[in-house]
């Protein structure tokens, strides 16, 4: 390769970079003005009636939900994903697994997404201390305030960043595609779940999706900027080399 065609894609890779960058910073002004617009919504009871038009369209009667008891139970595991014990265990795990790799950003990326989010979360709940829904029983009746949806937040955070932190290291755009659009599923169910369980409002969830993925998106800059500056992932040695 000649040193003019070296320069070139140099500059081209770090077109490529910032470009990237300057997607994520727009997707996530875009999430926070998202957020912001239902957050004034709420305030003003402007999605009472669609809220509450919602639930019921899960029921057959205000306590009665639509389904079986086994759909019922079925529902409630799925829900449990974005508990805060199953995701820190993943958390744990995940970090873990990346540090033994030598992994650092993405160790980092995943602590920091969890705190984060966790912090955030409280922070919007007690700002906006919404309360649970009344309109419907509450299956898994939980403490605490409604907006935003811990679970949604928690899981949007969680599962897009790990969907495409596995992306990453997939051979194919087909097998990429499916990681991240896995991580998008588990997200999408575990905020409808909350819906059927009566324990939370659609805004309360589209809220969480909102703020989780902004989050997630910010992880990630973050990650981007770190590497910049110096921290590196460590590179593993293949065990083939030395055969």
């Amino acid at each position: 390769m000649t040193a003019k065609a070296w320069i070139r894609a140099r500059l081209d890779a770090v077109r490529a970079r910032d470009l990237r960058l300057v997607g994520a910073l727009l997707a996530i002004g875009l999430l926070a003005i998202v957020f912001l617009k239902i957050g004034n919504e709420i305030s003003e009871g402007e999605t009472d009636r669609i809220d509450r038009a919602i639930l019921l369209a899960f029921r057959n009667t205000p306590s009665d939900p639509i389904g079986s008891p086994d759909v019922e139970a079925a529902v409630m595991h799925i829900s449990a994903l974005g508990s805060g014990a199953v995701t820190t265990l993943i958390v744990v795990i995940a970090t873990m697994f990346f540090v033994l790799a030598g992994r650092w950003r993405y160790a980092l990326l995943m602590i920091g997404c969890a705190v984060g989010t966790l912090v955030a979360m409280s922070l919007l709940k007690g700002f906006y201390e919404r309360p649970r829904p009344t309109v419907v029983t509450q299956l898994d009746p939980p403490g605490g305030l409604s907006f935003p949806s811990g679970h949604s937040m928690i899981s949007a955070a969680l599962y897009l960043t790990l969907g495409v932190l596995v992306a990453r290291a997939l051979p194919t755009s087909r097998l990429r595609v499916f990681a991240v659009l896995t991580g998008a599923f588990l997200t999408m169910i575990i905020g409808l779940s909350r819906l059927y369980l009566g324990v939370h409002y659609p805004t309360d969830v589209l809220a969480g999706w909102t703020a989780g993925a902004a989050w997630a998106l910010v992880c990630g800059v973050l990650v981007q900027v770190l590497g910049r500056r110096g921290i590196k992932d460590v590179p593993v040695p293949d065990p083939s080399e030395g055969a």
